[in-house]
């Protein structure tokens, strides 16, 4: 595998490097601190997989071709509830987007912001501000292979939109799960199942809300404990603090897309994301180690209905690059239009289909299955879809300069940056921190510590990539 990394000055190295405490703010003066942006190194790697287990149709989907990428960064979570609040307001604020009630499918008669004729989305539904958790026959229980017929078995009733619109502040907001102006959670646990053609409904209702309350089928006991008149006794349901953090779901790929580019970034094409996926390593898995899938929000039990919901975008082990929840917890949807793709060699490829719809998405989600978590397998669906396991990430531009900053707002400082033949860490909070330098194929290269500041000389290092770890922070870099 050959790495990339474009050069502004003649020198050895091009570097970023930060400790625990640093992030990187570049890109866009508006994009929101919160996001952390990954700088991958351009490569030459192998896309797609001629070993992926899944069905026929998804095997033959994803042929393994060379594919060269220049150098790019992409965020290191996905995109959360909060995030997408502020966004959501900014681009109000600036009349792009506006609120409509549906009239087709299922968004009939359902609260979704679309785009303005001021935005280059115009009509483009991005978000549903009243998704509910999936209503489907997942075990096909009536033998009739259609999952909008027949009875349900719902989802977690927490698999639901958690941003609203108060419309006295003219404002978005984040939902509170303990406030009963914004959930009452009996409520929204009565459901029909359906009839016996798509599109109908049983009339007799019914309520699962004991299911989820730690007795009935006793699925889970999140809302033990909640009345509508006493909701602070469910103290097994997650806190606002807590779902602010999950990432946002029910986005349609134009909800990403927009978000993408009203802060001058984009989504990752499927290239971007499967080479940051593999982390420069070829991984099956798009997991932290590409094989322990343990440690990823999927549907773990195989069961036909999934129990659980998203955890939050920063969660678990990240990657080589410093990228957590690849794998699981919410789709990702993906830049490209969905194509069958050539096998030829080709530099930074991007599909655009006239006329299709039919858009990318990658990862899998809490309630798919282990196939869909492998780091080259292909999906998709249509671009106005997307329920309450549709997610995303943003990817950009590649920076070699930054503020370098503590979570504190305490200034830390690397010297010379860019550097050449050495690289001098300045730390000032007395911790000792231990300095990692790997071969990008996983080799220990040298092992330091750092406590104040320390120099890495480069001169004692070969021509090649390689992968510096501080604590559990990791970061590319190349020697030339």
């Amino acid at each position: 595998m050959k790495l990339l990394l474009p050069l502004k000055y003649p020198m050895k190295l091009t570097i970023v490097l930060l400790t625990t405490f640093l992030s990187l703010q570049v890109f866009s003066q508006n994009l929101p601190s919160s996001i952390k942006m990954k700088n991958i190194p351009g490569a030459t790697f192998t896309m797609g997989s001629n070993s992926l287990i899944g069905n026929p149709t998804q095997q033959s989907a994803a042929p393994e071709h060379q594919v060269t990428l220049s150098a790019y960064a992409i965020s290191e979570a996905e995109i959360t509830n909060e995030q997408y609040v502020s966004f959501l307001n900014a681009a109000y604020n600036d009349g792009l987007i506006e609120i409509v009630t549906g009239t087709q499918g299922l968004d009939n008669g359902k609260k979704i912001i679309i785009g303005t004729s001021n935005s280059s989305y115009e009509g483009k539904s991005l978000y549903s501000l009243e998704g509910t958790r999936v209503m489907k026959d997942h075990d096909d229980a009536d033998n009739d292979e259609n999952y909008f017929t027949g009875a349900i078995e719902p989802e977690n009733p927490l698999n639901i939109s958690y941003i609203g619109f108060n419309e006295g502040l003219n404002q978005f907001y984040l939902k509170n799960p303990h406030d009963t102006n914004d959930f009452n959670w009996y409520n929204l646990c009565n459901y029909y199942d359906y009839g016996t053609s798509q599109g109908t409904w049983d009339t007799n209702l019914k309520n699962d809300f004991d299911d989820w309350s730690g007795s009935g089928q006793n699925l889970s006991n999140e809302l033990q404990g909640w009345t509508a008149n006493n909701p602070e006794n469910a103290v097994n349901l997650p806190n606002q603090a807590t779902i602010a953090n999950w990432p946002v779901t029910f986005i349609r790929w134009w909800g990403a897309k927009a978000f993408a580019n009203y802060y001058n970034m984009d989504l990752p094409t499927e290239a971007q994301w499967e080479y940051a996926a593999q982390a420069g390593q070829n991984y099956q898995y798009a997991v932290h180690d590409g094989s322990d899938i343990t440690d990823a929000n999927w549907n773990q039990t195989s069961l036909d209905v999934a129990l659980h919901h998203v955890r939050e975008a920063i969660s678990g082990e990240a990657n080589p690059f410093g990228l957590y929840n690849m794998a699981g917890n919410a789709w990702e949807w993906i830049a490209d239009n969905y194509a069958p793709y050539s096998t030829d060699t080709v530099n930074d490829p991007f599909i655009e289909a006239n006329g299709s719809d039919l858009r990318c998405w990658r990862g899998g989600a809490w309630n798919y299955h282990q196939a869909t978590l492998q780091s080259s397998i292909r999906f998709f669906d249509n671009e106005f879809k997307g329920n309450d396991h549709f997610g995303f990430r943003i990817a950009g531009a590649y920076s070699t300069t930054g503020l370098l900053e503590k979570n504190q707002n305490e200034l830390f400082q690397l010297y010379p940056n860019p550097a050449k033949n050495f690289i001098q860490v300045n730390v000032n909070d007395n911790t000792v921190h231990n300095v990692l330098i790997y071969a990008i194929d996983g080799q220990l290269i040298k092992q330091l510590t750092v406590h104040g500041s320390a120099t890495i000389n480069l001169n004692e290092f070969k021509k090649g990539s390689y992968l510096l770890k501080i604590n559990e922070l990791v970061e590319p870099f190349i020697i030339k």
